[in-house]
């Protein structure tokens, strides 16, 4: 038996299915259940929003010989033949292929007849605007007195192409992009009856490129399914959309950030050889750099679809861009993406792109970087939320504490396991003095401390772009103050990616000390002489 693409099989066959349209569906329910349908309907919108099933139920509904509360039953033999596609009086036209005035004619021939079949003669014509003036014309009579066994369904995605006078003679139903949440609870929906595992990353993808189209998000998850099988994670629909990935976007962001024109023309290069798709590239910066316009002009709510995961690392790269240099920038890209139809060197023109962007006005604002972040204190005798500012001379007051501290011998076998202990108090404290370090800092975890006494961090392949961020001086000197501080020791800090050599790194967790700390508890105590 041949495969039924998951659109087709999850399309909806009652109005309470169709996602994110509940004020036409409301309207067509009510117009059943009081006896007020209208003999001719024009359902106009973007593709996959559910114009097509919305006319396939309302054919059923009018047929149907059990409505209830205006919805079709889908188990009487009316219901089951239009299911199948074989009712006689459910006819649907697509008007792209048949847009002349000869089959229009055949049409306004053949309504007289009484039909043969059900209750009502339903003519579905999709793409209605595909036909030509003469065809409208030789439809206008028609559609205007229709006899009162005949309902004519009209869906098309430009409303502007018709003419007036047959708009006029149509109760009109503008259907809405659907919303990056709804297609997400829909898509949740299929992959459980399903048996799939989505990862939030991948679902969030697939809902965003989608751009409202519940049909688009449905045949993506239907082709990363055959790509990936039963488990799929954002790597696969980066894969198959040939899309940048969020790590991506943020390393090629940061070079535009610091007017790195070098890395910003390496990594474009780098992604293209990668089987990336330049115009999709294109169309992945303006999105990204438009979500930090909005996230700058104080903008909230579904509008909003960056990962809440990069989130404040999203906000750390916006806080040092004007909004005149992103207004610009996203200018430039729309433009680039444009002209990139016309020329046979997209890539070339998207690099001038944003050189010529980057050249005009380098987007650093020194004035503007914080060096610290500021943190909310909670009191809960207050009400009103007190700011606390952490300044730049008290984390120099901690390194120079630091520097003062008496130089603990790292190599102690209790030295890392205390640290694997304290490490959430520690992740607290960084937390507290700088939200965008300890993002970074909880894609890793201590595995260790390798031969010259430094502290091994460890992160995943995944997260190679949260390890460089750490290893930044500030971000660095910061860690290593506080857990120096913290456990009144003196050591620095090394990251590494999961599978690198790591034979010099001693995680000394099988030890008999650590085995009998572990059991017994206890502090660790230094005896001075």
């Amino acid at each position: 038996m041949s495969y039924t693409a998951l659109y087709r099989a999850f399309r909806p066959q009652r109005f309470l299915e169709v996602v994110g349209q509940e004020h036409i569906s409301k309207t067509l329910k009510n117009a059943l259940i009081h006896n007020r349908v209208a003999h001719a309907y024009l359902f106009c919108g973007p593709r996959g929003t559910g114009k097509t099933s919305s006319a396939k139920i309302l054919a059923k509904a009018v047929n149907c010989l059990n409505l209830a509360l205006g919805e079709p039953c889908n188990e009487c033999t009316n219901c089951l033949a239009i299911n199948a596609g074989n009712f006689l009086d459910v006819l649907e036209i697509d008007a792209a292929s048949n847009r002349g005035i000869d089959e229009i004619r055949d049409i306004r021939d053949k309504v007289k007849f009484a039909p043969s079949q059900g209750k009502s003669k339903v003519y579905i014509i999709d793409e209605v605007h595909m036909l030509t003036s003469e065809a409208f014309n030789a439809l206008l009579k028609t559609l205007e007195e229709p006899p009162s066994h005949v309902l004519f369904i009209l869906a098309t995605t430009e409303p502007q192409k018709i003419p007036l006078t047959i708009l006029s003679r149509c109760q009109r139903f503008d259907y809405r992009k659907i919303s990056t949440n709804e297609i997400k609870g829909h898509l949740l929906s299929i992959i459980s009856q399903e048996g799939i595992n989505v990862s939030e990353g991948a679902l969030n993808t697939i809902a965003r490129k989608a751009a409202g189209g519940m049909r688009d998000a449905i045949s993506v998850l239907d082709q990363c399914i055959a790509f990936a099988g039963d488990t799929i994670e954002s790597e696969d629909v980066e894969k198959v959309l040939g899309t940048l990935g969020e790590e991506q976007i943020l390393k090629i962001s940061d070079a535009i950030v610091q007017g790195d024109i070098g890395t910003v023309i390496f990594l474009l290069n780098e992604y293209l050889q990668s089987g990336k798709d330049i115009k999709q590239v294109a169309r992945d910066l303006i999105e990204f750099f438009r979500q930090i316009m909005l996230i700058k002009l104080s903008i909230s709510g579904e509008i909003i679809t960056i990962n809440g995961e990069i989130l404040p690392l999203v906000k750390e790269q916006g806080a040092n861009l004007s909004i005149p240099f992103l207004g610009q920038l996203v200018l430039k890209l729309n433009e680039v993406e444009r002209e990139m139809r016309w020329t046979s060197q997209p890539q070339v023109l998207l690099e001038a792109g944003l050189v010529e962007v980057i050249l005009q006005g380098h987007p650093l604002k020194a004035a503007e970087k914080p060096i610290l972040t500021q943190a909310k204190v909670v009191n809960s005798s207050i009400k009103n939320e007190q700011k606390l500012q952490i300044r730049e001379e008290n984390f120099q007051e901690c390194k120079e504490k630091t520097v003062e501290m008496k130089n603990t011998k790292v190599g102690n076998p209790a030295s890392f396991l205390e640290i694997k202990r304290q490490w959430p108090d520690i992740l607290e404290k960084i937390k507290q003095i700088k939200v965008t370090t300890h993002a970074f800092l909880v894609a890793g975890e201590p595995t260790g401390i390798d031969d010259k006494g430094s502290l091994v961090l460890s992160f995943k392949e995944s997260h190679k772009f949260h390890k460089e961020r750490i290893l930044q001086t500030e971000n660095r000197q910061l860690i290593e103050t506080v857990v120096n501080e913290h456990l009144n020791i003196n050591i620095n800090l090394t990251c590494i990616l999961e599978g690198q050599d790591n034979t010099n790194v001693n995680s000394q967790e099988g030890s008999a000390f650590d085995k009998a700390l572990e059991f017994f508890g206890g502090n660790i105590v230094e005896i001075k002489e």
